[in-house]
C-alpha cells in the first residue's frame, strides 16, 4: 500500500521558521506559528506560545529582549525564546535520527515533537509552586534524617511558603526560577519580613523568632529542591539562621512557684486537668503534643517511654517524686486530652490566682527593633513555660547538661541554651555553692 504523507528530506541544515499569526495589532497577544516546507508544501503549526507583535523580530524569528523593556516582560520573552530554541533542537535531533534510519521528517513527527516540547514546558513547575508542593507533601516524604514529618511541621512549612508568595506579589520583578534565590533575594525577603505589618490597625510586626524560623523553613525547602536536582543553586547554604540565646520566651517557674500551682485547691475538674498536665510537663520537659499522647506511652519502673511527636525519637523520662502520684492516678484513670488554646488561657488564670504576679522585664524583638517591656509573670506563662522550667530547674539542681538534653530531646547545645532561663545571679550563686562544697575557694 502506498503511504500518503508529507516529508522533508534530511539536509545539512534544517530550515525551521517561526512567524506570528497576525502582526497588525501590536499590543494584542498572538500565536507563534512554526513554519516549514514538507515535500514542497508549506506547513504551519501552532506552537502554543503567544507574544505581542511589538516584541517580535521577523528576521531572527525570536522575541526582542533588548531595549526599553521592563524586567518583568524581558523575563517572559526570554522564557519564550528558550522554548523556541528547545523546539528547534528537538526537530533537528528528530531529523538526524530519521536520517540514520533512511527515513524522512513527516508532519506527524513534527506535531509529536512540538507536543512533547510543550508538554515539558507545562510540567516544569514554577519555583513557588514546587516549594508549595514540597510543603504539602512534607508528611509523606522522608527528610535527610530518614524520618517523616508531622502535621504541625507541615502547617509551619505551608505558612512560610504563604509568606514567600505574599512577598513575591509585592516584587517589581517576580521570582521566575530557582536562580532568583540569591544574596539579593535573601536580603530583600528578610527586610520584607521585618517590616511586614499585621493586625486590625496594622500595629504589629513579626518577632525575630518568626523571621528566623521562616528563613529556616525556606532554606530547608530549597535544600530539598537541590537534593532532588531541580536546581544547582546552593546559595541558601550561606544564609545564617541562628537565633541569639536571649531571643526566646522570657520566663520560667522556680520550683517553689510550681509547688504553689501543684497545691492549689478549689479547682473545677477542667482546671485540675490543665493544672496537672502543666505540673507533669514541669518535671518531664514534655511538649504539649507529647502530653496529649501519654495514654500511648510505656510507663513502668519509674520511667515514661514514648516517641516524641516532633523528633520521632524515643525518650525515656524518669518519673520524679514530685509527679509520681499524678502519674499513678492518671495511669489508671486515663490522661486528659486537652485543647492547647484553652489550656494556655486556663494556666494563666491559675497562675494569677496563685499570685505569681512578680513584674518581669524582658526584651521583645519585632520589626528588627528591640523594645523593653514589663509585665506580671502570670501573663507570660504558657505550656511551653513548663518545658523551659524543667530544663532550667534540673540544670540548677546540678545535673549534667548531656543528661538533661537526652530527656528534653535537644540535639544541639545552641538550642538547649535558648531554653536556659536562669539569671546570671542565680547561676553564680549555684557556682559559688559548688566551689565551696568542693573546698575550691577560701571561705
Amino acid at each position: 500500500m502506498k503511504k500518503n504523507f508529507l516529508y522533508l528530506k534530511c539536509s545539512d541544515e534544517l530550515k525551521v521558521h517561526f512567524n506570528l499569526k497576525q502582526m497588525r495589532e501590536k499590543d494584542q497577544l498572538t500565536q507563534i506559528m512554526l513554519v516549514m516546507t514538507l515535500n514542497r508544501r508549506r506547513v504551519r503549526m501552532y506552537t502554543g506560545l503567544r507574544v505581542k507583535p511589538r516584541f517580535w523580530d521577523k528576521e531572527s524569528y525570536r522575541c526582542v529582549t533588548e531595549g526599553r523593556i521592563s524586567k518583568r516582560d524581558r523575563l517572559g520573552l526570554e522564557s519564550i525564546n528558550r522554548q523556541i530554541n528547545r523546539m528547534e533542537r528537538a526537530l533537528s535531533d528528530a531529523d538526524e535520527h530519521l536520517a540514520t534510519c533512511g527515513e524522512y521528517l513527516t508532519e506527524s513527527v513534527l506535531r509529536r515533537v512540538i507536543d512533547e516540547v510543550r508538554s515539558e514546558s507545562f510540567t516544569s513547575e514554577h519555583p513557588l509552586q514546587y516549594l508549595r508542593r514540597l510543603a504539602q507533601n512534607y508528611m509523606n516524604e522522608i527528610n535527610r534524617r530518614g524520618k517523616h514529618g508531622n502535621e504541625s511541621s507541615k502547617n509551619t512549612y505551608l505558612t512560610a511558603v504563604a509568606r514567600l508568595e505574599d512577598y513575591n506579589r509585592t516584587r517589581k520583578v517576580p521570582i521566575t526560577s530557582f536562580n532568583d534565590f540569591d544574596r539579593r533575594f535573601f536580603i530583600d525577603f528578610t527586610n520584607y519580613l521585618y517590616n511586614y505589618r499585621f493586625g486590625k490597625k496594622l500595629e504589629k510586626n513579626y518577632t525575630q523568632n518568626t523571621v528566623i524560623n521562616t528563613l529556616k523553613v525556606l532554606k530547608n525547602l530549597l535544600h530539598r529542591a537541590y537534593d532532588n536536582e531541580v536546581t544547582s543553586n546552593d546559595y541558601f547554604k550561606k544564609v545564617q539562621t541562628s537565633l541569639p540565646a536571649d531571643v526566646s520566651e522570657p520566663v520560667y517557674l522556680r520550683e517553689d512557684e510550681i509547688k504553689k500551682l501543684a497545691t492549689m485547691e478549689n479547682l473545677t475538674n477542667a482546671e485540675r486537668e490543665v493544672r496537672d498536665a502543666f505540673v507533669i510537663a514541669c518535671y518531664t520537659a514534655l511538649r504539649f503534643s507529647d502530653l496529649r499522647r501519654l495514654n500511648e506511652a510505656e510507663i513502668g519502673d519509674g520511667v515514661i517511654s514514648l516517641y516524641q511527636t516532633k523528633t520521632k525519637e524515643k525518650v525515656a523520662i524518669p518519673i520524679l517524686k514530685e509527679i509520681a502520684p499524678l502519674i499513678t492516678y492518671y495511669q489508671s484513670q486515663g490522661f486528659p486530652i486537652i485543647n492547647k488554646v484553652r489550656a494556655n488561657r486556663v494556666i494563666k488564670q491559675l497562675a494569677e490566682r496563685c499570685h505569681l504576679d512578680e513584674m518581669v522585664s524582658y526584651r521583645e524583638f519585632r520589626g528588627g527593633n528591640a523594645t523593653l517591656h514589663t509585665a506580671p509573670k502570670y501573663s507570660l506563662i504558657s505550656f511551653h513555660t513548663a518545658r523551659r522550667s524543667c530544663v532550667t530547674n534540673l540544670y540548677k539542681r546540678g545535673y549534667p547538661v548531656n543528661y538533661i538534653m537526652t530527656l528534653s530531646g535537644h540535639r544541639s547545645m545552641q538550642a538547649f541554651q535558648r531554653y536556659m532561663r536562669a539569671s546570671s545571679k542565680e547561676m553564680m550563686s549555684k557556682f559559688v555553692h559548688l566551689l565551696k562544697k568542693d573546698k575550691a575557694i577560701a571561705v
